[in-house]
Formats: C-alpha cells, structure tokens, sequence
C-alpha cells in the first residue's frame, strides 16, 4: 500500500510539474513566434508596399524559392506555427486576408476581436492586425497534447513497472522478515508453556538473527535458573530435614523416656537450633544484598587490619595441617571507606573455601593490592581447582559442584559475591595454570557515605 500510494503521488505531482513545465515553455515560445511574424509581415509590407500576395509568407521555402502551393494545402506547409494554433491577419478595415487554416478570408473582426491583436504600424500608421490564436481547432491534436499524452503515457509506464518491482520487492522484504518472526512466535509460544529447552534456529547476522540469538540467550539463562531454583528448593529442603531431624529424633527420645536430659545432649539441640538459624540468616542476607535492600555500616578502615583479623581466625588450622599461609599487602595502601564486617565476611568464606581444599602441607596466599584507585584482593590455593563447566555457577546460591568443590550449605561464596557487590565491587574465580584457583574481588573507591 505504501509503494502505491509512493507510485500515485509521483506518477500525479510527475504530471502536473511536467504539464505546468511544458505550459511556461510553449507560452514563451508563442510569444517569440508572436514578436518573430510581426516583424516578418511588417518586413513584408514595406517591401511590397500592400498586402497583395502575403498568403505566400506562411510557405516554406524550397531552395530559396517561394514554393507555389494552392491555399488548400496552407495547413500541411505552414512554418514557425505550433500545431494547433492558429495565425490571422487583418487589414485597417478589419477585413481578414490572410488565415492559416484557410476559412475566416474575407470575414471581418469585431472590435473586441481586433483588440486582442497585435496592431501592425508603419511609420506609425497601422496597416493591419496580427492575431495568433492557440489551440484554435479541437480537431487538431496540438503539441502540447501530444508531448502530455506522451509523458503520460511514460509516466504510467514507469508507475506500473514501479508499481510491479516495488511489489515483488515488498512481498519478499515481508518473507524474509515475517518468516523468522514467525518462527520468534512459535518459539515464544513454546517458551510460555515452559519448554526452556526450544530454541531457535536462525542463522542470519541481521537485526532478526540478533533478536534470535538474545531470545535464545534469554532462554538459556532462565534454563539455568530454573534449573538452580529446583536445585535450590532441594538443597533448601536438604539443609533444613537435617537439623529438624535431629532435634526431632532427640525430642521424641526425650518424650519417650529413652534418653535423659544432660549438658551434652542440650549443647547438640543447641547446636542444630543455631545451625538452623545460621542458614536462615545466610539466606536473609544473600536476599537483601540481591535486592539492594542490605543495610551497609560504612566507616574507614586499613586493608591491613581487614586481612589481619580475617588471617587471624585461621592460624589454628594453619598450624595444625602445616599449610604454608602468606599474606601481602602492598606498601602504602591506603585506608577504604567500607563496611568492615561484610568486607570481613568475604575474607573469611573465600578463606574458608580455599582452606577446605587445600591438601595438608599445601599453600595459600592472601594479597591486596591498589590498581587504579580500586582494592584488589587475591586468595590463591593449592588445591585441585575448579571444573570448567562448574565456574560460571560457583557463586549461585547451593550450588555444589561435588560434581568438584563444594561441601557445607553452598552459600558461602555466594554470600561473598553479594556483600561484593553491594559495595559496587566485581568477584571472580579461574583456575591456575600449575594446579589450584585464584579467587578475586575488587572495591572502586568511596569517598563518602552516609
């Protein structure tokens, strides 16, 4: 539709320009023909003195000559004449003695007639009246009519191959976009029944291929977190049977008769009761942080002392295992404006994370650096590292790759990367080239916090 109406328009505005063109030119054109017949028969006059034989004027000329050709033939031999149009030429009577369709000789012009003439003056005596009438025939087809006819004819010739193109070209621009569009829906349709794992099948680079490839993105993604939440209602459910059935077995025991109440008893329920809490606060946290909702204490702090306190709650284990434990801290690193217990927080899961996998008698290094105004801190380990396929997930929430690391509640790192972000800071793990992996985290500067 909009190429027809495209075509319309131009084939319409094509027209009327070509036709107000052409109509300006044979305007000018009459007038030069009016002023060139003028000076011809004035010219005449002069010469012969009278208007006797001034019907040969309209002849053409053959080699030089005046051609000798009855006033019946005029219409077939005139010059300097537009089709169509029509030459007179009357005496000072009036009396017309010359017509170039040879008809109106002899009749006589009215004043109104004559006024619309060209008066013909010698020495400024008038001796006759010029008139050239356009288009004074219908019968006659004029030039104008033929050139019109032919632009439009040529016009609606080029509209209707236009028209055609356009269409061809329209109907298959449609195929190629309503054709993957077409598949975008199916599979859209598929997804809203919760088929995650359709995807689809576009090859194309365009903008539809691109729209294709983050529909399929899309996909993946909420494959994989529907995948986790599954996992994370298990281990959910997992983490809390365990403690809720011992103290569950503990207290039917008690109810029973079977066992008796006494100090170490009451110190295992307790335990399990703050396990329990634990794992709901772990939880809280890692939600609040997600949400942007965790509340930050923020006060300026040493990195130094940061690593210090967090090395200083594992110097037991250092020493009974004999891991080889070093901690750097660049020279004169400044102090941060953060909040020091979920920094400290951070230190000790990815400590705790790295120490549990670290064989005896193994290594780990805890350093923190400045790069461009941001505190980086490295933890590297010594032990058997992390499967390639189980990195980009280590941060979810429950996630065990036991399947490779993993082990406890499976929200420590996922803690960490909260509590980092939260900060507007990045964490991130690879594995090392010799054996083990490299945990990271960084913290852009704060100046100023309320």
């Amino acid at each position: 539709m909009v190429i027809t109406v495209a075509v319309l328009v131009m084939a319409f505005t094509s027209h009327l320009y070509i036709r107000n063109i052409f109509d300006h030119y044979t305007e000018g054109y009459r007038s030069v023909l009016t002023d060139q017949w003028e000076y011809l028969l004035r010219s005449y006059y002069l010469r012969q003195g009278s208007w006797e034989g001034v019907e040969n004027v309209l002849f053409r000329r053959a080699r030089g000559r005046a051609a000798s050709i009855p006033m019946g033939h005029i219409r077939e031999n005139l010059r300097g004449i537009l089709p169509g149009d029509r030459l007179l030429l009357a005496d000072n009577k009036g009396e017309i003695i010359l017509d170039s369709q040879d008809e109106l000789v002899g009749d006589k012009l009215s004043r109104s007639q004559l006024s619309k003439g060209i008066p013909l003056l010698i020495e400024g005596e008038k001796v006759g009246t010029l008139l050239l009438q356009p288009r004074a025939l219908r019968a006659v087809q004029t030039l104008e009519g033929q050139f019109s006819r032919s632009v439009n004819l040529a016009v609606l010739w080029g509209a209707a191959v236009a028209l055609l193109t356009g269409a061809g070209l329209s109907l298959w621009i449609t195929g190629q976009i309503a054709r993957p569009i077409a598949q975008l829906t199916t599979s859209a349709k598929r997804f809203a029944r919760r088929d995650f794992r359709h995807r689809v099948k576009l090859t194309e680079n365009d903008e539809i291929g691109k729209l294709a490839g983050a529909f399929n993105l899309m996909a993946e993604n909420i494959e994989q977190n529907e995948r986790l939440r599954h996992n994370l209602m298990i281990d959910v459910a997992h983490e809390l049977r365990t403690p809720l059935t011992v103290l569950r077995g503990n207290l039917e025991s008690l109810q029973a008769g079977i066992i008796t109440p006494d100090t170490e008893l009451l110190t295992s329920l307790h335990d399990e009761v703050l396990r329990l809490n634990r794992l709901i606060s772990d939880l809280e946290a890692v939600n609040l942080a997600e949400a942007g909702k965790l509340p930050l204490h923020f006060r300026e702090v040493s990195p130094a002392s940061l690593l210090s306190r967090a090395a200083a709650a594992f110097q037991h284990e250092v020493v009974t295992r004999e891991i080889n434990f070093s901690v750097e801290i660049e020279e004169g690193l400044k102090s941060r404006v953060l909040d020091e217990d979920r920094i400290i927080q951070v230190l000790i899961n990815l400590l705790a994370n790295a120490f549990k996998f670290t064989p005896d008698r193994g290594g780990i290094s805890l350093r923190a650096k400045d790069e461009n105004g941001s505190l980086v801190v490295e933890i590297m380990d010594s032990g058997p590292g992390i499967a390639e396929e189980d990195l980009p997930f280590i941060f979810e929430r429950f996630y065990k790759s036991g399947r490779g690391r993993g082990g406890g509640s499976g929200l420590g790192l996922s803690i960490a990367k909260s509590f980092v972000e939260a900060h507007g800071g990045k964490i991130a793990a690879v594995n090392r080239t010799g054996g083990g992996s490299i945990f990271t985290f960084s913290l852009p500067p704060v100046t100023e916090k309320t």
